[in-house]
């Protein structure tokens, strides 16, 4: 057992190459590597059914209140920007430039430039996604909103504002 065991010892020293113990050569430029698992769901609905719903669920609405909620939004139909592949795959590649930049031996001002303004584009886009996002969630809101009646209002007004309170917390 003793002799497998060296054998198995010695066969494993044996496949690391012979150049993992030379002297490093000076010219190479380091390289980061990445690896990067890309999801294929690009998107995801952010229109509970009244029953998911944390507040509106509470608001016992009738069944015709209920389809309107429903049609209101159908109509508005608004989903969560969420990165898609390709975005996925855009920071990917701008983490390896970033990781790249920093191994280089030598700084170079000009390609870090580049990296940020590519950065703060990319995130510029996907701010600017999120305010349409949360411009026609509030619309969906205020639409639900003129259906509900007096009382149901005073309700949505109060349960909103416990609901805001417990998310700062």
């Amino acid at each position: 057992m003793k002799i497998l065991a060296r054998v198995l010892a010695v066969s494993a020293l044996s496949s690391i190459s012979i150049s993992a113990f030379a002297e490093p050569n000076t010219n190479s430029v380091p390289v980061a590597a990445f690896s990067e698992t890309v999801e294929t769901n690009t998107y995801t609905s952010v229109l509970p059914v009244v029953a998911n719903d944390p507040i509106l669920s509470k608001l016992d609405l009738s069944a015709q209140q209920q389809a309107e909620v429903a049609k209101i939004s159908q109509q508005f139909g608004i989903q969560r920007p969420l990165l898609d592949n390709e975005q996925k795959q855009t920071l990917a590649n701008l983490r390896y430039s970033r990781d790249n930049l920093v191994l280089d031996r030598n700084f170079d001002d000009d390609k870090a430039r580049k990296i940020i303004a590519q950065e703060q584009k990319f995130w510029k886009k996907q701010k600017n996604n999120m305010a349409d996002f949360e411009l026609t969630n509030l619309k969906r809101e205020h639409a639900i909103y003129q259906i509900l009646s007096p009382s149901q209002q005073q309700q949505f007004l109060r349960l909103r504002q416990q609901l805001n309170d417990m998310r700062r917390k």
